[in-house]
């Protein structure tokens, strides 16, 4: 259903050309170092006070990886970051998008964008979760691919590439998260909860095991809105009940809590539709916004055999962020010049007669 609803939206394949669009050299390298230190700020005051209790690297990284709980508040977490902050804490979805945009018109240097990349994907290792690793390499290969148009064989060769590092530092993490247990870990087991265990608790929708509350689970993010405001006091949770060892229900979960079979079916075929429509928006016009936006999509698909990130309210807030950054850079074809013509060439301003 998900992969009819994308060629559908599509259509027949057709020759796909993009539309130049024309940005403001200077506020974009400005913009793009400013979310990336906003981001830092975010993830740097959320990280725990790290004492002399962490003795080895495994209780520093279970310590890492458990902030925001009971136990890592002991150990002096700083906590959530002021909520005009929150914004910023999906940065590099709007940031990395717009560093490469900035490369392919030679206004970034290659080494400024490889550190960029390389500190980004440090900041996104700094909780020990796995996420925000993928959603960069999701985020540099989606626009890449988009905006090089690279021959098929290479891009999937880069995909394999991420997903091959993407895999030993998943799997360095959870060996070590495991480590601690009194019982015997199997490798096997290590991936068992992410790759298997979300499908085998799915079932427990199926079968109506599942103890679902009041409210409609795919409204997500216009609960939170409206919880955020204090219009409603209570909505069905984002964290759900351990089952099969996982608690994680692949992103069909909502659909099927809401719907039942049908539903899930009616939801991935929807979920498709705005990929396939955001691919074609995205290929046409190399903005901000659309590159952003797509780049969302990519890793709300990449983790769909996990949860449903389509619903929540992080992708509103990261598009969101994305407009603004795109209403500033990008300059309409209004105010174009022969300078900004020439600009898009990469070419110095010239004097042209008929």
């Amino acid at each position: 259903a998900l992969l009819a609803g994308g060629l559908l939206a599509i259509g027949r394949p057709l020759a796909i050309t993009s539309r130049e669009v024309m940005l403001s050299k200077r506020r974009a390298v400005a913009l793009v170092f400013l979310l990336f230190v906003l981001q830092g700020v975010v993830t740097v005051y959320e990280l725990p006070t790290i004492s002399g209790q962490q003795d080895s690297i495994n209780s520093l990284v279970i310590t890492l990886r458990e902030t925001g709980n009971a136990t890592s508040a002991r150990m002096g977490e700083r906590g959530k970051v002021p909520w005009y902050l929150e914004l910023f804490r999906g940065g590099s979805f709007v940031y990395l998008p717009l560093a490469l945009l900035l490369r392919k018109r030679n206004w970034l240097s290659r080494p400024a964008l490889y550190g960029l990349v390389v500190v980004t994907c440090s900041l996104a290792l700094c909780r020990m979760t796995r996420a925000p690793l993928l959603a960069n390499i999701l985020t540099l290969w989606a626009c890449w691919t988009l905006l090089y148009r690279q021959r098929a064989l290479r891009a999937w060769g880069a995909l394999v590439g991420g997903i091959v590092v993407f895999g030993v530092v998943f799997l360095t993490i959870q060996t070590i998260l495991m480590r601690g247990q009194t019982r015997t870990v199997e490798s096997v087991q290590l991936i068992e909860p992410y790759y298997g265990g979300s499908m085998r608790a799915f079932a427990s929708i199926l079968d109506g095991t599942f103890p679902r509350e009041a409210g409609y689970y795919s409204a997500d993010g216009l609960y939170y809105a409206l919880h955020k405001v204090k219009m409603i006091d209570s909505y069905p949770s984002l964290i759900r009940p351990y089952e099969s060892g996982t608690n994680i229900y692949t992103f069909l979960d909502a659909y099927a809590l809401d719907g039942g079979v049908f539903g899930a079916l009616l939801g991935a075929a929807l979920t498709g539709a705005a990929g396939g429509w955001l691919f074609i928006r995205a290929s046409r016009r190399h903005s901000p916004l659309m590159l952003t936006s797509y780049a969302m999509f990519a890793y709300c698909i990449a983790i769909a055999v996990s949860d449903n990130e389509f619903i929540r309210i992080a992708p509103v807030l990261t598009v969101g962020l994305a407009g603004i950054v795109n209403r500033l850079v990008v300059q309409t074809r209004a105010g174009s010049t022969l300078s900004s013509i020439a600009i898009r060439a990469n070419k110095p301003p010239r004097t042209y007669t008929r």
